[in-house]
């Protein structure tokens, strides 16, 4: 029984574990979209298309960390020694570092590929790496059983960023670069909260001759898993980048806009993740099938839950207040087809989210790599044939066709662990 278990009793300790998991990805969500919001209205279309083409490819590059480091770790760490846990993190600090300072030259790249100005790029790129630094630590705290400190640097990143929206406004900052440097500043005042020895290991103490160590942990469990992000990728944002590149930032504007009331339940179905995921590694072994599916149930639940709290909310602004959220500009009715294509789109990934966690605890990256393999494949051609079709907007349908066919395949990957 552990610390929750034997303060709340047995009854109430799941609800609280998840109460405790969304606190701090909550309240830096909050903020970010308080953020997203401002630039909404207060900046150009492309302007705004170009921001949320950015965070979608910097939520790809931490997907992409996620992957090569933070999926693995779990396991990594439930099979090791004292010594060999050592030998395995003294390897991905390595290797996280290297990892922020591609990503720094990437997104470097990307914004110029944008046309913004250096001090966007820079600033944004600076944030994108530094994110990367922050991912891999959110997921050290929860494998190594300090979810505390996760949830701490999340309300610092809030608050930080909240005091960075509220100069916005009055001092007439309201700019993709101030927005960037914002961000980042924020992600370096969340940082100290992983603990000085954390942060020493991290810069300070690093073994570059640990990296020649990878090569074990990408053939066992990060050369699937990375599979598994980019075609997943694929299966879920491939509007994004097809409707960028060949209709521009601001026709991704509007469809970006249209997602931003949904945002609640990506957030969840991440923080759940991270925080379910080392949980099930740990107790996977000793589980019986029962447990297992009991699990899986009850994390269903609680994503349903949001889910319709969030569809309520959505539904009742697009229909009855459209002008609270988007500005003139962005057609009333384009806003409300688009929110409820997302919440469609929403539901679906929800229903295979505990499915899929429960993969990634057991080790098993093979199968979740080959079932979005076979959805990016549908989902690509369908937001092509739509876009030609039914223009941007509707490019968002064949997303829905991908996860339809990612989740199917998910469910049955994972039958049998709950056998």
């Amino acid at each position: 029984m552990n610390t929750i278990e034997r303060i709340v009793g047995m009854r109430w300790a799941p609800y609280l574990r998840y109460g405790f998991a969304i606190l701090g990805p909550v309240g830096s969500a909050g903020a970010q979209f308080i953020l997203t919001l401002e630039l909404l209205h207060a900046v150009p279309n492309a302007t705004f298309g170009s921001f949320s083409f950015l965070m979608v490819t910097s939520a790809l590059a931490t997907g992409v960390a996620s992957a090569l480091f933070c999926a693995p770790l779990p396991k990594l760490l439930a099979d090791a020694d004292e010594v060999e846990r050592g030998a395995i993190l003294d390897c991905l600090f390595a290797v996280n570092l290297a990892d922020a300072c591609l990503a720094f030259f990437l997104f470097c790249a990307l914004g110029s590929w944008l046309n913004l100005t250096l001090a966007e790029t820079l600033l944004f790129a600076a944030f994108a790496a530094l994110m990367q630094i922050r991912w891999f630590a959110r997921a050290h705290a929860y494998a190594t059983g300090m979810q505390w400190r996760t949830v701490s640097s999340d309300v610092v990143y809030g608050l930080v960023l909240l005091c960075v929206c509220a100069l916005m406004v009055p001092f007439k900052a309201v700019s993709l670069a101030f927005a960037s440097f914002g961000m980042a500043l924020a992600v370096l005042f969340s940082l100290p909260m992983f603990g000085g020895a954390y942060l020493g290991r991290q810069f300070l103490q690093l073994r570059p001759a640990a990296l020649s160590r990878y090569g074990a942990i990408w053939r066992a469990h990060s050369s699937w898993s990375l599979i598994g992000v980019i075609t997943t990728e694929a299966t879920a944002n491939a509007h994004a980048y097809i409707v960028t590149a060949f209709s521009g930032p601001s026709e991704f504007a509007r469809i970006a806009a249209s997602a931003l009331l949904i945002r609640p339940i990506a957030i969840a179905m991440n923080a759940f993740t991270e925080y379910e995921r080392p949980r099930l590694a740990r107790a996977l072994g000793g589980m019986t099938p029962d447990g297992v599916t009991g699990a899986v149930r009850f994390f269903r639940f609680a994503l349903a839950a949001i889910w319709a709290v969030t569809a309520l909310v959505s539904l009742a602004l697009t229909v009855l207040a459209p002008r609270l959220m988007f500005p003139a500009r962005y057609s009333a009715s384009d806003m409300i087809t688009g929110c409820i294509l997302w919440l469609a789109i929403a539901g679906v990934r929800l229903m295979r989210t505990p499915e899929s966690t429960l993969l990634q605890a057991a080790g098993r990256f093979r199968p979740l790599a080959l079932a979005s393999v076979a959805s990016c494949g549908f989902s690509v051609a369908a937001v092509v044939v739509l876009l030609v079709l039914g223009g941007p907007l509707w490019s968002v349908a064949g997303i829905l066709l991908g996860e339809m066919i990612f989740a199917a395949l998910i469910w049955k990957s994972a039958a049998a662990l709950k056998a």
